[in-house]
């Protein structure tokens, strides 16, 4: 699942179509900056910036996006359809990544009373009807993409381009979130084939930021390039068609192009020095998505007396309450569960990427004195309450418990990944302070 970089050098990118217009105890309200009001303001990442929510974007947790709140608290206009910071609004029911009826699109995930429902389908041929600011003339503001991995935030800007189909995987590896966010049909010099287009002149999330002249930007990428391992249940770490976790070495290429080249970018786009303020990658364990065997077999009444198809099993993933009711005489197969050895594995890599992170923050501090800030996101989850991480599982069906206790609780979605309105104003104030400081 992995990359190989396709190199790019610092350049100072003029896209001629982009250029024109272009404190925790009260999460939802965090505490303000005190300086940069009215810059121009870009987020850059993946599902956590977009704020995807229950397993999808809807306008309900785009509201409570971490860069909707920071650019509020910049004295930005966030008001949907005519505000200055803007984001991919999306209708009711949304787009989520539930298996859908063919030829559809699945919406996000509710509590129907009892337990977890899909909210609704779209059908494919009418997918532009729920996308509200699709004809927005500008880039918009928030260009996290759902999905995207390092390699994507300097390369894709369509489904087609994103790092499946760029690296010789199938149709199924595309990120359809890609031509809805990016929008090259709008931006991009197409030819149809990206194999003849100019990636120089396409709209990736990198050219987009430096096209508007970010006097402000956050970026956040690197989670999914370890979760998709994770959440297989067999991470292996390799080169595409080797293994699902982006090595170290690749990534700190990658990471370290990307840092540079946009600092470098919006310094010959603006003529002075942007302000950067990069996020770190979070412990798989810090997730509710990912919990120990024994709150498992507590959800199944006991010990699974079929066992595991692997040895040393540590952690059951959330796809396994859904497996488990319907074979309850097979043992639970490798990819529900993670090892003790495979856990090591994850651990290991993040503290690899977040390595990297610091020493590309360091370097950019080295050329640009002052420039680069750091939100600690692995800390910040690590001392986050049990609770807050784990209460949102008592609205499964398999479990029960007090709802409204685990709705005042929990900092995550529905989905067990995303954070939820109070998750993402925690993360909004981590970011804050970082920019303050």
């Amino acid at each position: 699942m992995k990359k190989l970089l396709t190199t790019i050098a610092i350049v100072p990118v003029l896209l001629a179509l982009l250029l024109a217009g272009c404190t925790v105890s009260d999460p939802d309200h965090p505490d303000g900056l005190t300086s940069l009001n009215g810059h121009k303001y870009m987020s850059l990442g993946n599902s956590l910036t977009a704020g995807y929510m229950d397993s999808g974007l809807i306008m309900n947790g785009q509201m409570a996006s971490y860069p909707r709140l920071i650019a509020g608290q910049m004295g930005l206009d966030t008001t949907v359809g005519t505000g200055e910071f803007s984001q991919p609004w999306i209708a009711s029911p949304g787009i989520g990544s539930s298996e859908p009826t063919p030829g559809s699109a699945a919406g996000v995930l509710y509590f129907d009373g009892s337990g977890i429902s899909v909210l609704g389908e779209t059908p494919l041929v009418d997918i532009q009807s729920i996308l509200l600011a699709a004809t927005d003339p500008t880039p918009y503001n928030n260009l996290g993409v759902p999905g995207a991995l390092l390699w994507d935030v300097m390369n894709a800007y369509s489904a087609a381009t994103s790092f499946g189909p760029a690296h010789g995987g199938g149709a199924e590896t595309a990120n359809p979130f890609f031509d809805f966010i990016n929008r090259a049909s709008f931006f991009g010099n197409l030819t149809g084939n990206p194999a003849t287009e100019d990636p120089t002149e396409q709209p990736s999330m990198f050219r987009a930021a430096i096209a508007k002249g970010a006097g402000l930007a956050t970026l956040w990428i690197g989670n999914n390039d370890v979760l998709g391992g994770a959440t297989s249940g067999n991470p292996v770490i390799g080169a595409p068609g080797a293994g699902n976790i982006t090595p170290a070495a690749d990534f700190g290429v990658q990471y370290n192009i990307l840092l540079q080249s946009l600092a470098g970018g919006l310094i010959q786009r603006n003529g002075l020095p942007s302000t950067i303020v990069v996020a770190n990658i979070p412990y798989i364990s810090d997730i509710p998505y990912f919990f120990p065997v024994a709150v498992f077999e507590g959800f199944m009444n006991g010990a699974w007396t079929e066992g595991y198809a692997e040895s040393n099993v540590e952690l059951v993933t959330l796809k396994a309450l859904s497996y488990a009711p319907a074979h309850m005489d097979d043992p639970l197969p490798s990819e529900y569960t993670l090892t003790t050895s495979e856990i090591a594995t994850v651990t290991s890599i993040v503290d690899a990427y977040n390595t990297i992170i610091t020493d590309a923050v360091a370097t950019i501090n080295g050329l640009y004195p002052g420039t680069c800030g750091i939100y600690d996101a692995n800390d910040a989850m690590a001392n986050l309450p049990t609770a807050n991480k784990t209460h949102f599982l008592f609205v499964l069906p398999q479990v029960g418990g007090d709802v409204t206790t685990a709705a005042a609780t929990t900092y995550f979605s529905l989905d067990g990944v995303q954070p939820n309105q109070k998750g993402y104003g925690m993360i909004a104030k981590g970011f804050l302070d970082a920019i303050n400081t």
